[in-house]
Formats: C-alpha cells, sequence, structure tokens
C-alpha cells in the first residue's frame, strides 16, 4: 500500500494512494465521478454513504461478498492485521481457496471498502450492515466456461433466420397498424382485444406477439399519436427503418432490445402489452449479465439454464432471486426468436453488437459495418418472386425482398410462416389493395412480375370481380351515409336484417344515412359481403394508403447503464482531487508570480496554450491573468486539469473549486513559484 505511515482514516488512506491506484478506484466505482469530489474528505464522504457502498456490493461475486463479511467482522471494535482476515475467511474453505481469499481481499483494499495498513486494516461501517447476511463461497466456482459444443456456423444460419423472421413481424405489425391502429387505453397500454388481433394477424404465440410490440415500440417505430381519442401509429422512423438493410434493421431492434425495462415474453392473454406497469429498472441490467456470460463462452458454445442461474449467482449474489431466474429464461426466449441467440449459443454478429466501440460517429459506423458484415453473411439470399398456385394461394420460397413482401402483404394474407411463406388471397385482401389506391390493371401487373407460374384464371377473376363491384356503394360521414346509383343495391340494404343495428334510414332513392359512425357502417356492410368504399365530403373515393398515419418520432429516453468511466475523465478527478488536497494543505510559504502577481508577460493565445498543456503534464500551479465580462484584469493561482475546445478546466486557489476558464480571456500566464524561487 502507498505511503511511509500508517493511515489515520480513509481519507488519509486515499491521500497516500498512487494516482493509478486512485485512478483502479474510480474506474471500479464510477459512481463516486459524478459529481467530480474537489478534494478527498468529499470523495471519502462520498464512499462511505449507504447507497453507494451497496452499488459496489451488487457487483461483487461470492468471494469478495464473504471475505468483506469476515473482515467487517474482525474490524468491528479495532483494526485487524491483513493476515488474520485472510486466515479467517479462508478457514472453512479447502487449501487451494485461499489464493482466492488474498486476491479478494487485494479487490477490497483496491475499492476502498477496506483501508488501512497491512497490520491494521477496517472494513467500512455501511459494509458491515449491508453485508451482514453473505455466505460462504461455493468451491470451486460454478462454471468451468466450456459449456455445450455447437457448429458456429450452425448457429449464425439459425440465428440470422430468426432475425429475418423478427424484422418481417415487425414490418407486418406496423404496416397493418399504418391502416388500423389500435388505440391507447388510459393506462398508456393495448387492448386486450387488440392483442389477440395482432396475435392473430402474426401467426404469433402471445410472448412472439408481445415481444414483436414491445421492442418496435421501444426501437421508437411505434408511438402514441396523442390525438383525444389516441392511438398506436408507426412513427415517421419506421419509414426510414424499412428503407435500411436488414443488417440495420436488426442492430436497431436488438439494441433496442437489450435496453427495454420489461419481458415481454411472459405474456399471456390477460397481459397489457405496452404498460409501463410492467417497467423493472434491473431488467435491462440482467438480461446484459446473462448475454455477457455467454459472450464469455467459446463461440457455438451454450450453457443450461441452471447453469447460467448458477454462475450468475455466485458471480453477483446480492442480485439473485425470482427477478433474475425469470430474466434469464425469458432472455434465452427472446433472444432466441429475435436472432441474438441460435440453440442457447450466441451468434457472431450479436458477439460483435456487444463489443465495446468508439461512441464517435466514425467509430459507430465502423462498428455497424463490422455487425452487418457478419449477419449479412449468414442470412439466407432475398428471393424477388412467388409462386402462385391454383388455390388461391401464393408461396414465396424464402424470404422475399422488403418491397416485394410489403406490396404482396397489402394484397393477401399470411397464412403460414417458415422457411417458405405462404399467403392467401381472398375478396377481403384484394378490397384492402383497393383501399390503398390500387386498381385491377396495377394488381394483375405486380402478380404478374412476380411470379414464376401464370396466374391461374381464378385469381383474375376474382381480382376483376373485386374491382367491378368495389365502390358501389360508398360511405361518408352523416354520422354515416350511404350513396349508390343503384337504387336496387339501396333497397336490398335497408331491409338487410343483418343490419338493423346501424338504423338505416332512406332519404332519397340513392342516399341512406346511419346513426352509426362510418368505420362501423363500413364494417357491417363489408360484413354481410357488400364492397362500400369509402368517399370525402366533395364524393371522391378515400384512399387510405398505409404510409399515410405516421407520428413524430419521440425523442429517446436516456437509459441509465452501469459503464466504465472514459480514461480522461478519471484522469481529470485525480488531479481535482490532488489539486484540492493542495489547496487544503498547502505550507506556509506562499506562491508569488514572476515578478509581482499584476505584472504578468502577455502571451499569445498559442503561447498560453502550450504553457497550460506544460503545467497539465508536470501537474503545476500557474498563475493567469483572466479578464472578467466587465473587463477588468484579475491574478490567480489555478492548478490546471484539461484544456478542450478552448476551455480550461482547473483547481481556483482563490475560491476552492473547480472552474473553467475561456482561453481567450486569458491575457497573460507563467509557472507559479514558492518565496524561494523554486517551482511548486
Amino acid at each position: 500500500m502507498a505511503g511511509q505511515r500508517a493511515p489515520r482514516s480513509l481519507a488519509d488512506d486515499l491521500r497516500q494512494r498512487s494516482d493509478d491506484e486512485l485512478a483502479a478506484l474510480l474506474q471500479l466505482r464510477p459512481d463516486l465521478l459524478h459529481p467530480v469530489p474537489p478534494d478527498f474528505t468529499s470523495l471519502t464522504a462520498r464512499a462511505t454513504t449507504g447507497p453507494s457502498v451497496a452499488r459496489c456490493l451488487d457487483t461483487l461475486d461470492a468471494m469478495h461478498l464473504h471475505v468483506l463479511r469476515t473482515a467487517s467482522n474482525l474490524t468491528a471494535e479495532e483494526s485487524v492485521g491483513y493476515a488474520a482476515i485472510l486466515d479467517a475467511a479462508s478457514a472453512g474453505l479447502p487449501p487451494e481457496a485461499r489464493e482466492a481469499c488474498a486476491s479478494a481481499l487485494d479487490g477490497l483494499v483496491v475499492r476502498a471498502l477496506v483501508w488501512g495498513a497491512p497490520t491494521a486494516l477496517r472494513a467500512v461501517l455501511p459494509a458491515r450492515e449491508l453485508n451482514a447476511k453473505a455466505r460462504a463461497p461455493q468451491w470451486p466456482p460454478p462454471g468451468g466456461f466450456h459449456g455445450e459444443p455447437h457448429d458456429a456456423t450452425h448457429v449464425d444460419a439459425q440465428a440470422a433466420l430468426h432475425a429475418r423472421e423478427s424484422l418481417a413481424l415487425v414490418r407486418d405489425l406496423l404496416d397493418d397498424w399504418s391502416v388500423h391502429p389500435p388505440g391507447v387505453l388510459r393506462s398508456g397500454a393495448l387492448s386486450l382485444r387488440d392483442f389477440a388481433h395482432a396475435r392473430e394477424a402474426l401467426h404469433a404465440d402471445w410472448a412472439r406477439a408481445s415481444l414483436t410490440i414491445e421492442v418496435a415500440h421501444a426501437a421508437r417505430l411505434l408511438h402514441d399519436d396523442g390525438d383525444e381519442t389516441p392511438h398506436w401509429v408507426p412513427t415517421d422512423q419506421f419509414d426510414a427503418w424499412v428503407g435500411q438493410s436488414p443488417a440495420e434493421q436488426w442492430i436497431a431492434l436488438v439494441e433496442a432490445w437489450l435496453d427495454l425495462p420489461r419481458l415481454p415474453s411472459l405474456a399471456d392473454a390477460r397481459t397489457q402489452v405496452l404498460s409501463a406497469d410492467r417497467d423493472r429498472s434491473a431488467i435491462p441490467v440482467l438480461r446484459r449479465d446473462t448475454i455477457r456470460l455467454l459472450a464469455d463462452l467459446p463461440p457455438g458454445a451454450s450453457l443450461p439454464e441452471a447453469e447460467l442461474l448458477a454462475v450468475l449467482d455466485d458471480r453477483q449474489p446480492r442480485r439473485a432471486g425470482e427477478l433474475r431466474h425469470l430474466a434469464v429464461s425469458a432472455t434465452l426466449r427472446e433472444g432466441t426468436d429475435l436472432g441474438v441467440l441460435a440453440a442457447g449459443a450466441l451468434s457472431t454478429a450479436a458477439r460483435l453488437l456487444l463489443e465495446p466501440h468508439v461512441t464517435s460517429a466514425a467509430g459507430r459506423r465502423g462498428h455497424v459495418t463490422r455487425v452487418a458484415e457478419a449477419i449479412s453473411a449468414a442470412l439466407p439470399e432475398d428471393v424477388d418472386h412467388v409462386l402462385i398456385q391454383a388455390d388461391l394461394t401464393i408461396v414465396a420460397p424464402g424470404p422475399l425482398v422488403a418491397s416485394a413482401a410489403r406490396s404482396l402483404r397489402l394484397l393477401a394474407d399470411v397464412e403460414s410462416r417458415g422457411h417458405a411463406t405462404v399467403y392467401r388471397v381472398s375478396e377481403d385482401s384484394i378490397r384492402r389493395g383497393l383501399d390503398a389506391g390500387w386498381d385491377a390493371e396495377a394488381i394483375h401487373a405486380l402478380l404478374a412480375d412476380l411470379s414464376r407460374t401464370p396466374v391461374p384464371q381464378p385469381l383474375t377473376y376474382l381480382i376483376d370481380d373485386a374491382a367491378r363491384r368495389y365502390g358501389a356503394v360508398r360511405v361518408g360521414s352523416a354520422l354515416a351515409y350511404v350513396r349508390s346509383d343503384n337504387t336496387e343495391a339501396l333497397t336490398a340494404l335497408v331491409a338487410d336484417r343483418r343490419l338493423r343495428a346501424l338504423r338505416l334510414h332512406r332519404i332519397a332513392d340513392s342516399v341512406v344515412i346511419s346513426q352509426a359512425p362510418t368505420s362501423e357502417v363500413i364494417t357491417a356492410l363489408r360484413s354481410a359481403g357488400y364492397a362500400p368504399a369509402a368517399e370525402s365530403p366533395d364524393g371522391a373515393v378515400v384512399i387510405r394508403r398505409p404510409e399515410d398515419r405516421r407520428v413524430r418520432t419521440p425523442k429517446a429516453t436516456p437509459v441509465a447503464r452501469r459503464r466504465a468511466p472514459e480514461d480522461t475523465l478519471v484522469e481529470a478527478a485525480v488531479r481535482t482531487l490532488r489539486a484540492g488536497d493542495r489547496a487544503t494543505h498547502r505550507s506556509s510559504a506562499p506562491i508569488s508570480g514572476p515578478a509581482a502577481a499584476v505584472d504578468l508577460p502577455g502571451l499569445s493565445a498559442l503561447a498560453v496554450v502550450s504553457l497550460l498543456r506544460s503545467a497539465i503534464e508536470d501537474n503545476a500551479p500557474v498563475w493567469i491573468g483572466y479578464a472578467g465580462t466587465d473587463g477588468e484584469v484579475s491574478q490567480q493561482v489555478v492548478d490546471p486539469i484539461r484544456l478542450a475546445a478552448g476551455v480550461l478546466t482547473a483547481f481556483d486557489h482563490r475560491t476552492d473549486s473547480v472552474r473553467q476558464f475561456s482561453i481567450s480571456r486569458i491575457t497573460g500566464a507563467a509557472a507559479a513559484t514558492d518565496e524561494t524561487g523554486e517551482a511548486s
């Protein structure tokens, strides 16, 4: 331990540590950096608060907690030597565990949970209270990190297929909700009826449907439109997302899923999807812990769920419990559905996605490129054709290109998914295309262009018949009116018993009005076998294109996540602590300027920057002349900490605080010296 004398307190211990030791402490306990403590007294006070100690304990493994509990019990009344703590901690463990106990004790000292000289150590007081129930660790620790091997190429191929399917589900869901958006409950959730409809439309189980909806919302592709009667509507970012490559689309969904504070795969028929009441801040942490553990395994290797839990409970015992069990199980299910995992093993693309990268724009682009190359290499080639069969089904023999898939999804309903997707054409699906502004000629042209087989005659007749009947009856707003040039059709419509609930009333030979809203009238008429078209007040047919219903993309919500602090911030914090310590414990010899404090040499901005950079490297104080907003120049001693973007961050001895100084206002500078003439 640094220092030549035994420290009298934790603050004294920290003061005697080297810069590297202080940097290690701040890296392991990043909460101590926000805000940067001005001196060692403040750092000590913050490091011994209950919340800070609890956050640190949450990251420790079973061995560290066991040794800390032992040290806390032994040092409750007086300090105890290093060897005595080590003997007590390893007493109930096999001899080979002694080295691990010693390593854990050293780690506790680095984290400032135990402090003092080797002959007299003490545990901080909050640790005694917060860690009283720590148990002896299992020895040897669970997990050999070999796992069950799988062929990495097979894992990547299977994961890519699941990734493709997850993209198609999100695209199909939001295309449907572009035309028929579900309502938003007062609680902010999706209604159970709309959730059931979404599940049926996606041909998925409750867990997969919930995951698709929640991930689309987390990726900001779906949002509340904020109307008086609110609906869940795709955002304008959805259109940009659809235009991206499949790899970029997948990256956006997975990054949103990693920070999702819910477990969508636990949903059932009674679950209120999109409800904030299901949020748990610990879920993203537990999910990332699980994924990181899988990333520690060799490529293609997996671990059974029970072993995953055992290793995680040993790594971070304080987070063990029912929520972790649920989170691990859900992570394995959801990760497989999204193409992050296959056969319980992490895909190559997912491994690359989890790697740390430079946060600059160029660094981010390079990172995305590497991930995109990995997943693109595993994805099957898109197909640009389909096979139309006589029974009015359309078979896509592989993943369709996005433009073809969206067009076909508008004209046909998905009947089954898998390696090949089967669509079925019906009068209702053709009418959906007509509602979007297509005509019979455009539909014929699309199918002829996509199909490798001749378009069957029954399908041609179906399209022509649906187009001919479409719009013969038109519905507008009265609450609603029904208009038709075919008076016999209106007579039959008024007499139809199935439409009694609409309370239809004929006011002219070609016009019938209803007390029901337009949307209900259209739905009822279509259920009764009619083919109505919506009409605008000027008599034109209303065209409902999917891309017309959009809402502005909401701002991204910052996600609280434990990240290793940047080296520059840690270095600046250490300089601040040293500067604050010098200000508090400075010797009686006053610091003077070059000749007089008011007679600093005038320097150019370039010379000032050069002098300040040298002072930062030498950790030396300087005199500066600084012009205030009123033009008055003052002289003061500062300890430079950081220089960036034309701003100097330094410890100001006049105010005993860390301040920022604009380089353009520094009129002069010189190295500060003590009265003996030597550099301070």
